[in-house]
């Protein structure tokens, strides 16, 4: 349900931006390619945007962590919501809930996999956040940031 509220948020609130500044939004997703395409038309979030890693190749070289005390169990998790009702009354989680659709992973453990946020410049790596627990997600126009002052520095040479 998180990854889903997740989505909705990333593509009416930080893809129109990153595209309006020439930088590529990419989402990796646990699962199947064909689990992948049923998850964006379901939520929806575009297709070219979200990769299908059913072997947790991605998440395990980004170091993202994978476990139960952590998914379900963390106090982490109910403070995230909390903090949502706050916010706008959790208006894109119960946007999510009303919709969510439980997936089946490939594998068992994958239902543990927390995510993360990361900004790249080429190959390497210039922001991390490794999510807590579930739904403790980062703060998306902290990201922003990054992808922009990035891309600026970038542009005037002052990045290697």
């Amino acid at each position: 349900m998180f990854c889903q509220e997740l989505a909705l948020t990333l593509d009416r609130d930080v893809k129109p931006k990153l595209d309006e500044e020439g930088i590529k939004l990419i989402c990796v997703g646990i699962g199947t390619g064909a689990r992948a395409v049923e998850f964006c038309e379901h939520v929806p979030f575009p297709k070219e945007n979200l990769f299908a890693d059913p072997d947790n190749a991605a998440y395990e070289k980004l170091g993202l962590a994978k476990n139960a005390r952590q998914t379900f169990f963390s106090p982490r998790t109910p403070y995230a919501i909390l903090d949502r009702v706050r916010k706008d009354g959790a208006k894109d989680l119960l946007d999510a809930l009303g919709r969510w659709k439980p997936w089946l992973p490939p594998k068992s453990d994958q239902g543990f996999q927390q995510g993360g946020a990361f900004v790249f410049k080429g190959s390497k790596c210039v922001f991390g956040h490794r999510d807590p627990a579930t739904g403790a997600h980062v703060d998306l126009n902290r990201v922003l940031d990054v992808a922009f002052n990035t891309k600026r520095l970038v542009r005037s040479g002052s990045v290697a």
